[in-house]
């Protein structure tokens, strides 16, 4: 039974004589709250030492607590630079592999624009080759004519906003009596 209200309010020692106590039963209830008191002594003094056993664990629950946010911190800060860096890494990257695109870019418009001119110069001067072999052609059939008639080279303009040069009646005849002659020449070779 334990040391409580209940347990104190139950004790009924009988006066012998209306002026004593049975010493027996005063001798065993002092026994009895002797034995429960030392009984809760112990658990107290158990409990206690419990209490500094939790207390010491709460102490290193708390420190490991403590020292795992500060790892946690530190790793979390560690991922952060790592990112940071990783992040700065492929923005140079980046960076590297666009001017490498844009140094490609205008070297391929640049060897583009050069065979472009190339094919241009080549062109242009196929087509003065060729004025000029058909100007000596035709100046080869009539020379008299040519003399006559066909104004200097200079005077031509092969541009694509020149006027047709007017030529005279018989030349221009002739020039047609040649177009007719090289056609029906051309039309032999197919067949």
């Amino acid at each position: 039974m334990a040391l409580n209200q209940e347990y104190f309010d139950a004790i009924h020692i009988d006066v012998v004589k209306k002026k004593y106590y049975n010493a027996n039963k005063v001798e065993a209830v002092f026994s009895d709250i002797r034995r429960q008191a030392e009984a809760l002594y112990a658990e107290n003094e158990s409990m206690k030492a419990q209490l500094a056993a939790m207390n010491g664990k709460k102490v290193e629950i708390g420190d490991a607590v403590l020292s795992a946010q500060a790892i946690y911190r530190e790793i979390v800060d560690k991922a952060r630079a790592r990112a940071a860096e990783i992040i700065a890494q492929a923005e140079r990257q980046r960076d590297e592999a666009e001017e490498e695109i844009r140094q490609r870019q205008e070297s391929a418009v640049q060897r583009v624009e050069t065979c472009y001119a190339r094919i241009k110069e080549q062109h242009m001067a196929c087509i003065e080759a060729i004025n000029s072999e058909w100007q000596e052609f035709l100046c080869g059939l009539f020379p008299e004519e040519a003399e006559q008639n066909v104004p200097p080279a200079a005077e031509f303009d092969s541009g694509p906003e020149a006027e047709p040069m007017a030529a005279p009646d018989d030349l221009e005849d002739k020039i047609g009596a040649i177009a007719q002659e090289l056609f029906s020449i051309g039309a032999e070779d197919e067949d």
